[in-house]
């Protein structure tokens, strides 16, 4: 009898420790390039590895709707969308009583019917009315590149009248052909047949980034007026180690040629972005003439940038209790993301390079 009841309650204890137990939600980080007008990649092999992947939501380097709100006007990012916002308003007046409720109301349409074109027109302008950036593109990228061929007369007058036309809408920057966005995770969401993208920048720091930048650059162009003065200088020589530890070998750069975005995945990758984007790195703190307070300050606010960003996307992700996520980001992102996530125990985090 007791042999029994230890037996029943280890049973207990295992079916405990089950219903308690999390599973970890597997995470992709794609670092991206921001623009592939001159690439030769293949990107619909980069779209079947993330396919087979099976990701319950895609997310893209754009700013949560209501941050915007939170941001200073004269922040470049709300500036430029503002552009954008104005004009949609512009072309479409009239004010919807309720918006949020005519998004659910077209998504749902558009989950029975992809084809009602003009129910994805009037999506279109509501997300761009809130201020959601990232499925105002993503809509309008649907639009243009997947149903437009199939519009009658009245479908094409709608458009031109709501949008103002494809030319319009890429002086504009809506349309962005060569942005990772339509070449890799726009197409990634209609291939799944999901119709959103989630939006996860963090904009939070940019001034104090933009102050720290600043402070570096002005540094920097010292120390190479003094290199350039004195060619044997101490600054000299670190100005020729930096330029040397910020570039491939020619081995090195011809395998990334071979698959950019495997090559834009790897750690030696994120070594170089560090190299260009904090003038040389922390390999150079303490090297005569190179300005390591500033470039202290600047690694702090990317780090809370990123942070943020990594909050935006646990967040949501577990509203939404997916299992699967994959995170399109500019390659700077890639390897600081990944180092964050990790540290939470509810992520796993899956490298794009090992993805079939």
């Amino acid at each position: 009898m007791k042999k029994i009841q230890k037996t029943a309650l280890a049973i207990l204890v295992l079916i405990s420790i089950a219903l308690t137990s999390k599973a970890q939600i597997e995470i992709v980080i794609v670092g991206s390039s921001h623009n592939n007008l001159q690439s030769t990649q293949n990107f619909q092999a980069v779209i079947d590895k993330l396919k087979n992947f099976k990701p319950d939501m895609v997310f893209g380097e754009y700013i949560p709707a209501e941050d915007y709100a939170k941001l200073d006007d004269n922040n470049w990012a709300k500036k430029g969308f503002r552009t954008k916002v104005n004009y949609i308003q512009e072309l479409n007046p009239e004010s919807a009583k309720n918006a949020s409720t005519l998004i659910r109301k077209n998504q749902k349409a558009l989950l029975s019917s992809p084809n009602y074109h003009q129910t994805r027109m009037h999506l279109a302008v509501e997300y761009a009315k809130t201020w959601d950036r990232g499925n105002f593109d993503y809509q309008v990228y649907v639009l243009d590149n997947y149903m437009k061929p199939h519009f009658g007369n009245e479908e094409k007058a709608a458009y031109n009248k709501m949008f103002g036309g494809t030319d319009s809408l890429k002086k504009l920057n809506v349309l962005r052909p060569g942005s990772e966005y339509n070449k890799i995770f726009f197409p990634l969401i209609y291939q799944l047949g999901q119709n959103q993208i989630y939006n996860m920048d963090c904009q939070t720091f940019d001034e104090p980034w933009s102050v720290a930048w600043g402070k570096t650059d002005s540094l920097f162009k010292i120390l190479s007026a003094k290199a350039k003065a004195d060619t044997l200088s101490a600054e000299a020589k670190t100005l020729k180690a930096i330029e040397q530890y910020s570039s491939y070998a020619d081995e090195e750069e011809k395998k990334f040629k071979d698959d950019e975005y495997a090559g834009m995945n790897t750690d030696k990758y994120a070594e170089l972005n560090d190299a260009w984007n904090f003038y040389g790195g922390k390999k150079f703190f303490g090297y005569a003439g190179f300005p390591t307070e500033t470039v202290k300050e600047m690694i702090a606010q990317w780090t809370l940038r990123n942070e943020g960003m990594c909050k935006n996307v646990i967040e949501q992700a577990k509203a939404k209790k997916a299992t699967r996520v994959v995170v399109g980001v500019g390659a700077a992102h890639r390897k600081i993301m990944e180092e964050i996530l990790s540290k939470n125990p509810d992520i796993k985090i899956v490298s794009y390079n090992d993805l079939k």
